[in-house]
């Protein structure tokens, strides 16, 4: 299995390494073998008062049921379904599958009890025609899931027409900020353990490196459909501040970051690395299978990523539970730290550092206006939030998957990481994938060792401190006008066409800057509407951290 997912399965095994099962099923679960560790007893108390039946649609989230585990009958839904006195009947299509059964769904009419979903544009339009309740009223009463989805959280979740249709899935618990991510050991290696502090510092190790590496791929890449830089194609763009197919707000103007001097730089830096050879001369066509081959195989040093991924890396695995193999034990996997002097064409540092990301992720549940009980839907979404539900997905039961000493719980790594349990994450849909922090740290210790572990927790805290001074950088709630939802995909395809042509001398950067004039003349509105938005929502926008209105 390789490392690179689709999007949804990324946040999916963020924390396979964590996910833990839990006790006995029901008596009547005919679940065979897996049947997990999880109390379903529910934090409610089991009601005497027959459970009423009630339906389900919900997305899998990447990551499939085991054989043998049926979707309305195993330990983890039993939770829910005893939090809410309800016996729930879920439909959970495969991954691929989902939004087409959706699709189908929303446009029947005839919906289940509760929705859960991962496409919030179609959902509200299904909303404004009457598809689903707002749920504010019922959030406002429930500190159940209040615990877990803030105020802030349930602005960003409204919908343009100014409705709560949904309940979100936090996303606030993870580490904080995207950057550079390197292999340390390689630094160790070619720079003597220290860190370069500029990009002409980086080139000269990674030179030294390709001098001595001839066969390796210093710097590689990963095509993603019109993005065709990603991943190990980005670090030089970041480092100038302009990250492709970004926005920059400057000067109170939203812009492309295609469109920038410090793009342009950083184009020709990269066209240079790329005569050189420490640009991978296939990088332009680097698929997945190719991006990972030269990850795992080919010494590639860096890449960008967000915080959030370290933990992969660090542990070595591919799959939570697989140990290092003899390829990879002796790799060191670290955030770089910010560099100590930018290019000079940079405008101002801050462009090139880190920022939040939103605190909710685009799942949602949902209660439709056709079902009978919506209290009791309420009540199966706030299941959902159970504290019980939490203890047995992230931890999972005492003497199982974790032990207590003095007073502080100790995770059995190989067992609270079998790939077999990393299922019930899927049910994490109000806490967020990123939540059970804790055990995740725990966890790594025990994989990584106490110095490594505390070098890659001490990696991550420049980020999260650039985040936290930089704000959201999104801007939450801009709706494209129907003229540019329609270009707005052109556009990726555009930057990368004349971006890969420049680094690899098919087009003089004089040919490059018409580009961005012809990008400007057929694209620009966009960018003109964002600012536009940015503009008339400032007092809005702030208010929910997005810092960067003011800049």
């Amino acid at each position: 299995m390789t490392r690179r997912y689709s999007f949804a399965l990324l946040a999916m095994l963020l924390l396979m390494s964590l996910v833990a099962a839990g006790c006995s099923q029901k008596s009547n679960s005919g679940s065979g073998s897996n049947s997990g560790t999880a109390d379903s007893s529910g934090s409610s108390g089991q009601s005497t008062e027959p459970k009423e039946k009630m339906t389900m649609f919900m997305s899998n989230s990447g990551l499939a049921y085991p054989d043998g585990v049926d979707p309305s009958n195993n330990p983890y839904i039993n939770i829910i379904e005893n939090y809410a006195n309800v016996d729930l009947q879920m439909d959970v299509p495969g991954y691929q599958d989902f939004k087409t059964k959706l699709d189908l769904l929303l446009a029947s009419g005839k919906l289940p009890d509760i929705v859960h979903s991962t496409y919030p544009d179609d959902m509200n339009k299904a909303g404004d025609q009457g598809a689903f309740i707002d749920l504010k009223s019922y959030y406002d009463k429930s500190p159940v899931i209040q615990k877990y989805i803030t105020p802030q959280m349930m602005e960003l979740a409204k919908s343009p027409s100014g409705h709560y249709y949904r309940i979100p899935m936090a996303w606030d618990k993870g580490p904080q900020g995207s950057g550079v991510l390197v292999r340390y050991d390689l630094v160790q290696k070619y720079n003597n353990g220290k860190w370069p502090e500029s990009v002409d510092e980086w080139i000269a190790m990674m030179r030294k490196m390709h001098q001595a590496e001839p066969n390796s791929l210093v710097m590689s890449n990963r095509v993603i459909n019109t993005t065709g830089l990603a991943y190990g194609g980005t670090p030089i763009y970041s480092w100038y501040g302009a990250l492709p197919y970004q926005i920059r707000v400057q000067d109170g103007k939203v812009m492309s970051t295609f469109t920038l001097p410090e793009y342009r730089a950083a184009t020709i830096v990269m066209k240079q690395l790329y005569d050189e050879g420490i640009l991978d001369k296939e990088f332009a066509t680097k698929d997945l299978d190719g991006w990972n081959q030269a990850e795992n195989y080919k010494n590639t040093l860096m890449e960008y990523n967000t915080a959030d991924q370290l933990v992969l890396f660090a542990t070595g695995v591919e799959v939570a539970g697989k140990e290092h193999s003899e390829e990879t034990k002796d790799r060191r996997y670290l955030f770089a730290p910010p560099l100590k002097q930018y290019p000079s064409v940079l405008k101002d540092p801050k462009y090139a550092q880190a920022f939040k990301s939103l605190p909710i992720t685009g799942h949602g549940l949902y209660i439709p206006d056709s079902t009978k009980d919506k209290d009791r839907a309420w009540k199966v979404i706030e299941g959902f939030a159970s504290p019980d539900l939490w203890e047995n997905v992230f931890w999972g039961k005492e003497g199982e998957t974790y032990t207590v000493q003095n007073g502080k719980k100790i995770p059995d790594a190989a067992k609270i990481s079998d790939p077999s349990r990393a299922w019930s994450l899927q049910l994490a849909i109000i806490f967020g994938f990123t939540d059970g922090q804790d055990v995740k740290k725990a966890t790594v210790e025990q994989y990584s060792g106490t110095e490594y572990s505390n070098m890659i927790y001490d990696s991550l805290k420049p980020m999260a401190e650039q985040a936290d001074r930089n704000g959201i950088g999104i801007m939450p709630g801009y709706v494209p006008s129907n003229e540019a939802a329609a270009q707005l995909p052109e556009t990726a395809a555009f930057i990368t066409n004349a971006t890969v042509q420049a680094i690899m001398g098919k087009i003089s950067m004089e040919q490059f800057d018409q580009s961005v004039q012809d990008f400007n003349r057929k694209y620009g509105f966009i960018y003109d509407e964002q600012t536009k938005y940015m503009t008339e929502h400032k007092d809005e926008l702030r208010n929910l951290g997005v810092k960067m209105v003011d800049w």
